[in-house]
């Protein structure tokens, strides 16, 4: 199973081709998914925005999300996560929170692979395999 990474969801919301085209395709393998960590990421994006455009931008990410399921962050999820982290750091590595909570959300949830541009942060996570676009 997949999911989505905030990155294609925003490059979908900018009308990249490619992205829409890869969407379009998981879409006709499976149910589209996304976290809501994703979704805090998007809505964050619009806050420097001024009212109306805000509220527009703000009811393009809701129609965009309401097309998938919603993976929610759960104490499971926590769990993960700080196993992940520990794993990475004791490489000596680093991990966003935010590409750090998707994976554990994604992988806790079933999704073995995460669907993003941000390839560097998600091939760190062990067990999570990386598609791009």
């Amino acid at each position: 199973m997949r999911c989505l990474d905030s990155t294609i969801l925003v490059d979908v919301l900018r009308g990249l081709p490619a992205a829409k085209a890869r969407v379009q395709a998981i879409e006709e393998e499976e149910p589209l998914r996304a976290t809501e960590i994703g979704s805090f990421e998007l809505y964050l994006g619009v806050q420097h925005l001024r009212n109306a455009r805000r509220a527009a931008e703000e009811k393009r990410i809701k129609d965009l999300l309401d097309q998938m399921d919603l993976l929610p962050f759960e104490r499971r999820s926590a769990i993960r996560a700080a196993g992940i982290a520990g794993t990475i750091r004791g490489r000596g590595q680093t991990i966003s929170l935010a590409d750090l909570f998707t994976a554990a959300v994604a992988l806790g949830h079933g999704c073995n692979t995460i669907v993003t541009r941000d390839v560097v942060d998600f091939q760190r996570v062990p067990g999570l395999r990386v598609e791009t676009y």
